[in-house]
């Protein structure tokens, strides 16, 4: 695919934006939300969008009210109702939804070289650290992510919530070197380039990853696990390095909020995906 320099000004076209994300989100939202008490005044969707688009524009929760509310909403949203939308882990979850959608999109669209998945923290105010993994896929031209995960208490956990089936290469560091993860990863179809833990050295999934590891093509490959890592220097250099909020909930939606960003950003880079749509 051919894709537009990423200081395109069409990059930066917040109708776009939501439009695209508007449109991923439809599919992702059930008809009907079963929720507790007094059904909500708006659509789930427009505080989805609200949320989203606020990370897209880098604004404060008062600059959302302000700025974005009227434009994504048709009407004024205090800024203390956004709030209570984003610490609900529900939204966090249909946000995560519509990032493996659109990882579908950018997969179609893009294909990939191979994989790498990898993990991340970020800082609130108070210091508190939210980690998140990341299934990341490279071609040619970019990086993109296609997955994230906030499980937390096991290697494998995050790694079976986020490794969609695929082929090719994967590469990761040796705190993936876990026997349930690999084999998660071989009956995924992946072919896995684990960096081997030298105090883990039991299991059949293991030791085949290990012989595959040994060979030189796949540890010369192995260096080329730094080109997946960039989504995650591009997040800290167009978002900073900390997200201001002492909720855990909000700083997880705010980090999918952010990987959304980056991923569609990507989608609106993509000449011939627009070409289709219109």
């Amino acid at each position: 695919e051919i894709m537009l320099f990423r200081w395109d000004t069409i990059v930066e076209n917040i109708n776009l934006f939501i439009e695209k994300v508007k449109e991923v989100a439809k599919e992702i939202l059930p008809k009907k939300i079963e929720t507790r008490g007094r059904p909500p005044k708006r659509k789930i969707l427009s505080y989805i969008l609200l949320l989203v688009g606020k990370e897209f524009e880098r604004k404060s929760l008062r600059g959302a009210e302000a700025r974005l509310s009227e434009l994504i909403c048709k009407e004024r949203i205090d800024h203390s109702v956004i709030s209570y939308w984003e610490n609900k882990p529900r939204i966090t979850e249909y946000v995560k939804q519509i990032v493996s959608k659109v990882g579908m999109l950018l997969e179609k669209n893009l294909d990939y070289s191979f994989s790498m998945i990898d993990s991340t923290k970020f800082s609130s105010w108070n210091k508190n650290e939210t980690e998140f993994h990341v299934l990341n896929r490279i071609c040619k031209d970019t990086v993109y992510p296609v997955n994230i995960s906030f499980l937390k208490g096991s290697v494998v956990a995050p790694v079976s919530e986020i490794a969609e089936k695929g082929e090719g290469y994967l590469l990761a560091d040796a705190w993936y070197d876990n026997e349930e993860t690999i084999e998660v990863l071989f009956k995924r179809n992946y072919i896995p380039i684990i960096c081997p833990n030298k105090n883990r050295w039991k299991g059949y999934y293991r030791k085949k990853a290990r012989k595959i590891y040994r060979k030189l093509k796949n540890r010369l490959a192995y260096r080329q696990r730094g080109r997946g890592e960039s989504p995650f220097g591009s997040l800290t250099n167009y978002f900073g390095d900390r997200i201001k909020s002492i909720n855990d909930s909000a700083m997880k939606t705010r980090i999918a909020s952010r990987v959304l960003c980056y991923q569609v950003r990507l989608l609106m880079r993509i000449i011939n995906y627009f070409t289709w749509n219109y």
